[in-house]
């Protein structure tokens, strides 16, 4: 047992090590699309003023670095990308309502909850109460953000996956409209929510999945110059995303060094 715990140990030691130091960094190769939604491709070649058909070359292009590759529109039919990185199978898809009511509106809550609060706006029960309510009344609220710019997908030097997403550098309009309309109607108990200063971010959001694992949802409310915008000002912030890392090497590693502790007390 002493002699399979040193050689676990080193083993452990060794995929530690190459996990932190011995991975390059990379980007997706080639990749499909699925589903049944839309895929449009937005390039520079066009000045992003009208969305391109999603075939071999343009999405390349789109996943340079130049432009983007949008799934779906305003919470239509799902639409995904799938492609290999680092030896992972990556699935990127659109969503749609259910994923926004899902578990007692998890996602709706927790989003809208966030974007203000990342703005320095804390919302009252209230106040998030009727946001939420107006965001899944449409697909103008929800869909606004359902259909993901995904501008590019690899890893860093240690592994860890990035998904880039483009949207506004300055969200600050979308969101203060939101509030403008639930302002607006008066709402019995739901007190005025203050108008954001320009600036706010808040990104769009794209459901990841890794090797078949659970799927998971990423956005993010801090976003950098993209040097480039669409006619609308749209595309002109990066949200670099980072998908959550796989605990099951971890929790291997656990399980076996704890069944060697374990050993070791009753020897």
């Amino acid at each position: 047992m002493n002699a399979f715990c040193n050689k676990t140990k080193i083993a452990l030691a060794v995929a530690a090590l190459a996990a932190s130091f011995g991975a390059q960094a990379a980007s997706i190769g080639a990749v499909t699309i699925g589903g049944t939604g839309q895929c449009q491709t937005w390039l520079p070649s066009n000045s992003f003023a009208t969305g391109q058909a999603c075939d071999v070359p343009n999405l390349a292009a789109a996943l340079s670095g130049a432009g983007n590759v949008e799934l779906s529109k305003l919470g239509g039919p799902v639409t995904t990308m799938t492609g290999p990185l680092a030896g992972n199978s990556v699935v990127m898809s659109s969503l749609v309502l259910a994923d926004w009511t899902a578990n007692g509106n998890a996602l709706a809550t927790s989003y809208i909850m966030n974007a203000f609060a990342s703005a320095g706006v804390a919302l009252s029960g209230p106040q998030l109460a009727a946001l939420r309510g107006l965001f899944l009344s449409t697909p103008a609220g929800y869909g606004r953000v359902s259909d993901p710019n995904v501008s590019y997908v690899e890893t860093s030097a240690n592994g860890t996956i990035y998904v880039g997403l483009d949207g506004f550098l300055d969200a600050s309009p979308v969101l203060n409209a939101l509030a403008a309309a639930i302002n607006a109607a008066n709402i019995p108990g739901v007190a005025p929510i203050p108008v954001l200063a320009p600036g706010a971010q808040a990104s769009e959001v794209v459901k990841v999945q890794v090797n078949g694992a659970s799927w998971q949802y990423l956005y993010g409310f801090s976003a950098t110059p993209t040097g480039y915008a669409s006619p609308d000002g749209s595309f002109s912030g990066s949200y670099a995303l980072q998908v959550p890392e796989p605990e099951s090497l971890a929790l291997l590693g656990i399980g076996l060094l704890g069944l060697c502790l374990g050993r070791r007390r009753h020897v």
